[in-house]
């Protein structure tokens, strides 16, 4: 099997995976009756199995220079998780998870696209042709008009 069928497979579970964590987290803090205490549960879970990929794998530690190194917004990333188990528990049940879902997924194209416009964050820059922008465009109308009632 080649690389990228593999990275292909493994992209779409994650994808796959989003919106069944959104509804399961959305359930557990209704359950628990605290969506902050729920994404908090969640985190320290996600967080259990990290450890356990790094107890498997064995990866050499960074040093400590290379972690000096790193610039302050590439921690960003961690709060954006956080961020996102709170939004996913909190408006999932309020809004729908398939309206959570589909705001996201266009909220993340339009900004992976911006990334990619202006290279932000280390990223190749890739220009946001007119076409690239019209369908943009149209997936963000389509959003508004399926979420709205």
């Amino acid at each position: 099997m080649s690389k990228e069928l593999i990275y292909l497979a493994w992209s779409a579970l994650t994808g796959a995976l989003i919106p069944v964590m959104a509804a399961t987290n959305g359930t557990l803090g209704r359950l628990i009756g605290s969506p902050p205490y729920a994404s908090l549960a969640a985190a320290l879970v996600a967080t259990a199995g990290v450890v356990l990929v790094l107890l498997v794998l064995r990866p050499a530690a960074p040093s400590g220079a290379a972690i000096a190194s790193a610039p302050l917004w590439s921690w960003f990333g961690g709060l954006a998780i956080g961020f996102y188990a709170i939004s996913a528990t909190f408006v999932s049940p309020r809004f729908g998870v398939g309206n959570f879902i589909m705001c996201v997924v266009v909220a993340q194209l339009v900004m992976s696209s911006l990334i990619d416009q202006f290279g932000l964050f280390g990223a190749a820059q890739h220009l946001i042709d007119a076409k690239r922008g019209i369908g943009l465009f149209a997936l963000a109308v389509g959003a508004a008009l399926v979420a709205m009632k």
